[in-house]
């Protein structure tokens, strides 16, 4: 290792922690960041700050027990200006301000508690960056995963931070020690770490690149899949999904203002768009629910509708409408839909089951002898029907019945009729007709329901 030295004198060196390598050793045979800098310098080092794995920047040690007795009343008196450079998913809400927080570590995390240490931070924004931003951050006091879990409790998680929020695309942990300063030695200058790339050139076009490259795309031409969502990617608000030859660009929208504009959502398509080889754009709003709609701008610029297409997930094929927000498949039920193919058997009921996609895997299963599928929406299990015939599946020992679901447990459960698989996908809200569902005040209920129309040993998929 070729350690970048910024300071040493006969007490102290001063050095640059890359990112993925922890200050000290974390298990005999792995050295860190100390051991390896004491071994380049065939001289045992003293610890007194860390910096997380992830984390790069300055760092000071000891190297006598002068400069250690001296280090540790710097830090323990509060002697000592640690500030960081971050790149943070979303914005603060204020070009600067304080953070106190009452903050506890435990079982690997750190997290609010009344009971925890007082925690303060100051932070004060460099540059927004389209739904990013840069952030100077100014450590007050000492606790692991401060500024982490701080930036994450106002909104605003570190771009990369796999534990808090961040998403875990980003090639790192956009956290920088950039300065340090010793105050109780006034004949030592102020300390910086040069600037990783991703700092010193924050661009949009370069954060975005950066997280679309590592965001797999091997698969087939024509397969309907989810790229990514903000907790996978940091990217705030938006869900990317590919349809065949087109990207579907689903924004999350936030309960007051978003963090994005014209200009910024038009970068994203573009590299989007060039990165998983589309031919088409799609956006569309997961409206709120409150009375303001900060995305409705974004819905009238970007409304180009496309015609309607097919694609295909594990070898099944899919119609789909993107006229209106629902677009045929929730593409998060992937992995579900899957194990349905594998596992479902005897009859099944698919509740909620819009447009039949885990009847139709089912239905693909030769154990399985048939299928009822329930939703409210007339439209959609019309739809359904009409993925069973794509798909080549008789309809022949499959019903499809436009009812409210509770409604339909109820009767089931009173005729005795039973079933062998049980798949319930409730959405968290919906409307049919005068009829309001909540899944909040119907949880138990539905539960209930489902378990009172199971045969014995028979199998529940239930999903929220």
């Amino acid at each position: 290792m070729t350690t970048h030295i910024l300071y040493e004198d006969d007490h102290f060196i001063v050095a640059v922690k890359p990112a993925g390598i922890p200050t000290h050793a974390s298990s005999p045979g792995e050295p860190g960041f100390v051991e390896q800098l004491s071994a380049e310098k065939s001289i045992q080092l003293g610890v007194h700050q860390r910096l997380d794995a992830a984390t790069s920047g300055v760092i000071v040690f000891s190297k006598t027990p002068q400069g250690a007795k001296r280090l540790a009343s710097a830090f323990e008196l509060r002697n000592v200006r640690k500030i960081y450079r971050a790149i943070v998913c979303g914005h603060p809400g204020a070009d600067s301000g304080i953070w106190k927080h009452h903050l506890v570590h435990q079982n690997g995390v750190t997290v609010e508690s009344p009971s925890g240490k007082f925690c303060e931070s100051r932070f004060h924004v460099l540059k927004t960056i389209g739904p990013f931003t840069l952030l100077d951050l100014d450590l007050r006091t000492g606790m692991t995963h401060q500024l982490r879990v701080q930036c994450a409790l106002a909104g605003c998680p570190i771009l990369g931070d796999t534990v808090y929020g961040g998403g875990e695309a980003s090639p790192r942990l956009c956290l920088h020690a950039y300065q340090l300063r010793l105050i109780s030695e006034p004949n030592l200058p102020k300390f910086e770490a040069p600037l990783p790339d991703i700092f010193a050139k924050p661009s949009l076009e370069f954060i975005l690149k950066q997280i679309l490259d590592s965001i797999e795309n091997d698969y087939p031409a024509d397969e309907a899949i989810r790229l990514t969502s903000p907790q996978h990617s940091g990217i705030p608000e938006i869900i990317l999904e590919k349809l065949a030859s087109t990207l579907l660009i689903r924004h999350l929208e936030p309960e007051t203002s978003s963090c994005w504009s014209v200009a910024s959502l038009g970068i994203l398509m573009n590299l989007a768009k060039r990165r998983f080889g589309c031919t088409q754009v799609c956006y569309r709003v997961h409206e709120s629910s409150a009375k303001v709609h900060p995305c409705r701008a974004f819905s009238t610029k970007f409304n180009e509708i496309p015609e309607p297409f097919e694609a295909q997930e594990n070898g099944i094929r899919y119609a789909f409408d993107l006229s209106g927000n629902a677009t045929g498949l929730y593409l998060d039920q992937r992995e579900n839909r899957s194990w349905v193919q594998q596992n479902a058997r005897g009859r099944v009921i698919n509740l909620f089951a819009y447009t039949c996609a885990f009847s139709v895997c089912a239905a693909k299963s030769p154990n399985v002898t048939e299928t009822t599928s329930i939703d409210s929406a007339g439209a959609a299990l019309r739809r359904g029907r009409d993925n069973f015939t794509l798909n080549g599946i008789s309809l022949d020992g499959h019903r499809f019945i436009t009812e409210d679901v509770m409604k339909y447990l109820s009767r089931c459960a009173q005729n005795g009729t039973r079933f062998d698989t049980i798949i319930c996908d409730p959405p968290s809200f919906g409307r049919s007709g005068k009829a309001v569902f909540s899944l909040d005040a119907e949880l138990e209920n539905l539960i209930s329901g489902c378990l009172s129309v199971a045969a014995p040993g028979a199998t529940v998929l239930f999903s929220i």
